[in-house]
This record gives structure tokens, C-alpha cells and sequence, in this order.
């Protein structure tokens, strides 16, 4: 059985770079998520009752080789960054941007 090539947003130097942020985020008490500027503890937990934790969420979604923002109490400028996302957020906007692949077929591209 032949391995499925990664997807673009994962090659080069996403490993390293998704590992800094969630280090760098989970080190840092005051980080705030990218996507709406509130602290982990300001998050509600997840549908079953778990607690969010720190991931590394891409601001623009599907970028490859995305270099990450390892300044985690402020929210990153505007560009493509692999920055602190809580797990409640990257989950759901995943979901959002998936459910919506999938009532538009001809959508499914990520950035070249």
C-alpha cells in the first residue's frame, strides 16, 4: 500500500513550526487565540465536556510553509501565520470550512 502524499499545509516546515506555537502557547499563561483574542480559561469546553488546549491554527487556512508567531499575548498581524488557535475554535472553523467543501464540490483547492 502506497502512502498518501501530505497535504500542502502540512509539508516543509509545518511539523516544527506547529510544535514552537503550541510550546510557546502552553509556556505562556497570558496567550491569547488568534482568532478571537480570549485566553484559553475564557474558552467554553468541547461538546463532550473536555477542556480546549492550544493548537497551531493557520490565519489564512491551507497556506504551505507558514512561519510561525511565537509572540502568544498578541494577536498576530495580518498575513499568513501558524499562530495559537484554541482547540474549540480551530475545531469548529474546520468543520465550518469542511461542511461548506462539501456543499460546493468545485471549492475543494487550498492555496497553491
Amino acid at each position: 500500500m502506497t502512502a498518501r502524499p501530505k497535504p500542502a499545509h502540512y509539508r516543509g516546515n509545518y511539523n516544527t513550526n506547529a510544535t514552537q506555537v503550541r510550546q510557546t502557547a502552553n509556556s505562556t499563561p497570558r496567550t491569547v487565540c488568534w482568532r478571537d483574542g480570549l485566553t484559553l480559561d475564557q474558552h467554553p469546553a468541547h461538546h463532550n465536556g473536555n477542556r480546549p488546549t492550544w493548537t497551531a491554527g493557520h490565519t489564512i487556512d491551507g497556506h504551505p510553509n507558514t512561519p510561525a508567531w511565537l509572540n502568544p499575548t498578541l494577536r498576530p498581524p495580518p498575513g499568513p501565520w501558524l499562530a495559537p488557535e484554541a482547540s474549540t475554535c480551530n475545531y469548529t472553523n474546520g468543520a465550518h470550512r469542511t461542511n461548506t467543501l462539501r456543499a460546493n464540490p468545485q471549492s475543494r483547492r487550498w492555496i497553491p
